[in-house]
């Protein structure tokens, strides 16, 4: 028995030799027969919380959720929240009760009963007692985690419209645990779908939250199919409607599986293999597809004396960052969260490319030094992987060994000045001491010298001094306009070949 559960079977046991009914509730209960470590431990009890609060007069109680019947003991830095039996009134927002009615001074099993009852999921409906070993399960939770399936505590539209949220819930848990959903609440998820409102009735935090459970869960896939399947995709993500409609037609050679959806399905799968993987990576992946619709055009090509009709989608990853901003945006999410994904989606065809030998080691130095080098790299491997080429075409088009290789080259290079992240040679004062005022001309000289020393032009002081020497002249000319050109052109873009796989 670990250290929390020890903590909370211990005050389960405080409150019953107080003469309180205590048990075990949701989903700790749950994730004991799925054989999971429980994040943390509620308890259910009979007594109110000021009963709870002298029970526990010498541990830290606060009362975090009193007007709801809920006090969070924290014992040996474990918190564990003990919740008085209730019953939820209406729910006037669809999101939370207006009131709720403590079930302290009625039959302890009518109360578990009743408390049960107003749970979304009979899976997550159930109560132990850690002392006796007492399972109570009024609506047959057991029974539907040994089958797998995800059943509605009572009528699943009655749960949905006391709290919408709990449509998106039944999307995370399906994907979380890999459990199929019954017909019953399936068709209520299609039916009540539009019944989501967000915005306005569930707020978009929250739907972000549920997201980044589906995305960094074990079967991702298998819950976004499910967002599509039931709607809500549509009332959360419409534009990802476009991935499964007319436009969403993919080139035929290099991407033989389908239609975009299916490919960012692929990809998916692919990504969630990863060890190491954050929300701000899985939902780069899940978008970094999603302008093809819209960048979608045809043409003919004859190939071996068979007329195909080719598909390209020239200025889809530029386009899709754009639109992934505007998705983070509506999400609420953070503005780094919001870079880290649309630079994953704006980044993912410029991935394809790098490997090219004609490529100067300043622009390859540039690369490996981005903070999110190592997503870049996991995303453009799972995008090669995720799709129906044969197995030998995908392995040699991903370029996972080739940047990793490069990274310990370039970091352990023999000439300290040519290292990642290695100091640069030409400093602001050695600018201004040329004649240079502060100002633009500043970052432009500073980058160019920073290139040169990674391009082996000089390696040291002397070196460095030498070169700015040389190039000042060509500074001093540079009017306002090719300043300005140069500061907007600092991409890394690699030029895109017309009809190959990077219009694709």
């Amino acid at each position: 028995m670990n250290k929390a559960r020890e903590i909370a079977t211990a005050i389960a046991r405080q409150l019953q030799d107080n003469g309180y009914t205590a048990v075990l509730a949701g989903g700790c209960v749950r994730d004991q027969f799925l054989n999971l470590e429980p994040k943390d431990y509620d308890i259910a009890t009979s007594a109110t919380p000021e009963q709870v609060k002298a029970v526990f007069k010498d541990d830290l109680a606060l009362a975090v959720g009193e007007a709801f019947g809920v006090i969070v003991v924290i014992r040996e830095e474990e918190q564990v929240e003990i919740a008085t039996f209730r019953g939820d009134g209406q729910y006037g927002d669809g999101r939370r009760p207006d009131s709720v009615k403590l079930l302290n001074d009625c039959d302890p099993l009518v109360a578990l009963r009743e408390d049960a009852a107003r749970r979304d999921l009979t899976i997550n409906a159930m109560f132990l007692d850690p002392v006796s070993g007492e399972l109570y399960d009024f609506f047959g939770g057991r029974a539907d985690i040994e089958s797998r399936t995800l059943r509605a505590v009572g009528d699943a539209a009655q749960r949905f419209n006391e709290d919408r949220l709990r449509m998106l819930r039944v999307v995370r848990f399906a994907a979380k645990l890999g459990f199929t959903v019954e017909p019953g609440l399936m068709a209520a998820l299609q039916k009540h779908a539009p019944d989501l409102q967000p915005g306005r009735i569930v707020s978009y935090e929250r739907i972000a939250k549920e997201l980044e459970g589906i995305l960094l869960s074990k079967a991702p896939v298998a819950g976004l199919e499910l967002l599509m399947e039931s709607g809500l995709m549509a009332e959360i993500l419409p534009e990802m409607l476009e991935m499964v409609g007319e436009n969403a037609v993919q080139d035929p050679i290099w991407h033989p599986e389908g239609s975009a959806w299916v490919h960012t399905m692929m990809v998916l799968a692919e990504a969630a293999k990863e060890e190491e993987k954050s929300f701000e990576f899985m939902l780069g992946v899940f978008l970094h597809d999603i302008a093809k619709p819209r960048t979608m055009s045809k043409r003919e090509e004859v190939l071996d004396g068979v007329t195909v009709i080719r598909v390209s989608n020239r200025g889809h990853a530029e386009v899709g960052a754009e639109m992934a901003k505007a998705i983070c945006k509506r999400l609420k999410l953070s503005s780094d969260t919001t870079h880290r994904v649309s630079e994953i989606v704006r980044m993912h065809m410029q991935m394809h490319d790098f490997n090219d030998p004609n490529i100067r080691r300043s622009r390859l130095v540039k690369l490996m030094q981005r903070p999110d080098i190592m997503d870049l790299i996991r995303m453009q491997h799972a995008d090669v992987m995720g799709t129906g080429r044969t197995l030998a075409e995908r392995q040699e088009s991903s370029h996972r060994g080739f940047y990793l290789n490069l990274l310990e080259e370039l970091a352990g290079s023999l000439e300290p000045s040519q290292r990642l992240n290695a100091e640069a040679l030409v400093t602001g004062a050695h600018v201004k001491e040329m004649g240079f005022k502060p100002g633009p001309i500043f970052r432009v000289i500073k980058e160019a010298a920073l290139a040169a020393q990674h391009d082996g032009e000089f390696t040291d002081s002397a070196g460095a001094a030498a070169w700015l020497t040389e190039n000042a002249a060509r500074f001093r000319a540079m009017t306002a306009q090719e300043i300005a050109a140069h500061q907007s052109g600092e991409d890394l873009a690699v030029e895109v070949r017309v009809g190959s796989k990077h219009c694709c």
